[in-house]
């Protein structure tokens, strides 16, 4: 649930840049508090998915293999700063209005995706906890 939650959070981070992009359109700066307010809705964001995505991890990975899959975690979140620098890449050539809302959307979708499949996902880590211990 945190995890949801905190996937749109982040996302609603993406609307405050989308404000600052409306208001930066003619050529004029945008206000301060629009990067200040999506900075701090990205940290609360992630403050809520990386704790719980660590703990999935490490309760559904064998015992045997969960460095692997932590390090293939760490990695993949790597690959999201790179995906990061494309996306600003394409911000400059389409427009941070276009880029930033559809993140925003992306990630509202994403998280409510993960609260319809809340149960079926919290059911897989029922008793993991047990099952590393052995």
């Amino acid at each position: 649930f945190k995890m949801a939650i905190g996937t749109m959070v982040m996302g609603t981070g993406f609307l405050m840049m989308t404000g600052a992009a409306l208001q930066s359109v003619d050529g004029e700066k945008a206000m301060l508090f629009w990067l200040i307010f999506a900075y701090l809705l990205h940290v609360l964001g992630e403050l809520s998915i990386s704790p719980v995505a660590l703990s999935f991890i490490t309760k559904l990975a064998p015992a045997k293999y969960a460095s692997i899959m932590m390090g293939l975690y760490f990695g993949a979140t790597g690959l999201g700063g790179k995906l990061a620098g494309m996306l600003g890449e394409l911000a400059t050539s389409s427009g941070e209005l276009e880029v930033f809302t559809g993140i925003f959307i992306f990630c509202v979708l994403f998280g409510a995706l993960l609260l319809v499949f809340f149960k079926k996902l919290n059911a897989l880590t029922h008793g993991a906890e047990n099952i590393n211990e052995n």
